[in-house]
């Protein structure tokens, strides 16, 4: 994922989602709690994955685009005590409908830095906790890498008075005699 796209996720569920008092990337938090392996986190927590990775496709100019699905995990305690439980599952059911209501429509188009409309796709619950409930929300979106790339092994005039021949290959292929990688001196030396 991109830096700008965390980043602009995490600022909305600062300014938007006060009400969870931990919030981070998701990284199997919840069995590492459960088994004691990192100190307890605040609840309700709400933790973000992409659950699916990114493929990218390619969209000329050497831009580049993958569909995303970006995964909530939302989380509150339970109590203890079997009269109170039915107010405490309702209560991460009002967190659910909080981060819907924050993130169904969340898109920015007005950069180089662009993603599509967040739209709900799933929801379940992780029913594997004991002292807590969770649940999972899923949304998809298309992000735009706003990052060009150049071409490994192609020339490249400079024009910005380095002391060196106007020739350097970026990113260049290995040697012809695979004994390393080509270097900018490599081809200045020729």
């Amino acid at each position: 994922m991109q830096r700008f796209f965390v980043q602009k996720i995490m600022d909305k569920i600062a300014a938007d989602l006060p009400q969870f008092k931990t919030v981070g990337l998701f990284n199997d938090d919840f069995n590492k709690y459960d088994e004691g392996l990192i100190d307890s986190f605040r609840f309700p927590a709400l933790f973000v994955s992409f659950p699916d990775g990114a493929d990218y496709l390619n969209q000329g100019g050497k831009l580049q685009k993958t569909t995303l699905t970006v995964r909530f995990f939302i989380a509150d305690e339970l109590t203890k005590s079997r009269l109170s439980i039915s107010k405490t599952v309702l209560d991460v059911f009002d967190l659910k409908q909080a981060v819907f209501n924050v993130f169904s429509g969340f898109q920015q188009t007005a950069t180089n830095e662009t993603f599509s409309t967040f739209e709900r796709v799933r929801e379940e619950t992780d029913e594997d906790r004991k002292n807590y409930y969770v649940f999972i929300q899923d949304y998809r979106t298309e992000l735009i890498d706003p990052d060009t790339w150049v071409q490994q092994g192609t020339t490249h005039l400079l024009s910005n008075g380095l002391d060196i021949n106007d020739e350097v290959v970026i990113n260049p292929a290995t040697k012809a005699d695979n004994n390393g990688i080509r270097t900018a001196k490599d081809v200045n030396d020729g």
